[in-house]
């Protein structure tokens, strides 16, 4: 018997994920067995334990699978070197809403793990990953905004917690509702409103620090 190279694994694990997408959309993921992915996806049970330790191992997999095309954009826009972390900003949020846009597949992964992830015991840990995920995120916006700030893109004045809670809101509930209806708003054209209309209320200054 032939040896597997890294491709083959590769290509196995690729099919693993397409089929656990598959499945979970219909059956949601508590219904879901590692048994049921492996039959949707043609291997073994064997398998999926070589690529994933258990079903949340495999969904944190589908959480990098869509988040880290974006990660060089995010450091960039951390960066104090960046002469633009704003327009950095602007660039992953509408980059986020276009690639929901264009790739069904990844507009279904969000939907799975952000709607079908029932908090059941096997997926706690995921959604401790969300949670995370946030946490991370109000971090990160912090330092865009402290950046932005020192380059004289916001006022000073501004309340960098607060402004980071307010882009997450808003980005988070702008993407529930397109989730829940694509036809709503025409991304190509309406995201960079949305988030033109983001970046204008930042640089008002109206989420100031009440010192």
């Amino acid at each position: 018997m032939a040896r597997k190279t890294k491709a083959d694994a590769q290509e196995t694990r690729a099919a693993i994920l397409d089929a656990a997408v598959r499945i979970f959309s219909v059956q949601g993921v508590s219904r879901t067995t590692l048994a049921d992915i492996a039959q949707q996806a043609g291997v073994t049970r064997g398998a999926i334990y070589w690529h994933f330790a258990n079903k949340a191992d495999l969904l944190n997999a589908l959480w990098d699978q869509v988040l880290l095309p974006y990660e060089p954009l995010v450091q960039a826009s951390e960066s104090q070197d960046e002469p633009d972390p704003l327009g950095r900003m602007r660039e992953v949020m509408i980059g986020l809403f276009n690639g929901l846009a264009e790739d069904p597949h990844r507009r279904q992964v969000f939907r799975i793990l952000l709607d079908k992830c029932e908090a059941i015991e096997d997926t706690g840990t995921v959604h401790q990953r969300r949670a995370n995920c946030h946490l991370d995120g109000f971090q990160r916006i912090e330092t865009v905004l402290s950046n932005a700030i020192d380059k004289g893109q916001l006022p000073a004045t501004i309340d960098v917690r607060l402004g980071a809670i307010a882009v997450i809101s808003y980005v988070d509930g702008l993407m529930a509702n397109y989730l829940m209806m694509p036809e709503l708003f025409a991304v190509p054209t309406e995201a960079p409103i949305f988030i033109d209309g983001l970046v204008a209320m930042l640089r008002t200054g109206a989420i100031r620090r009440h010192d």
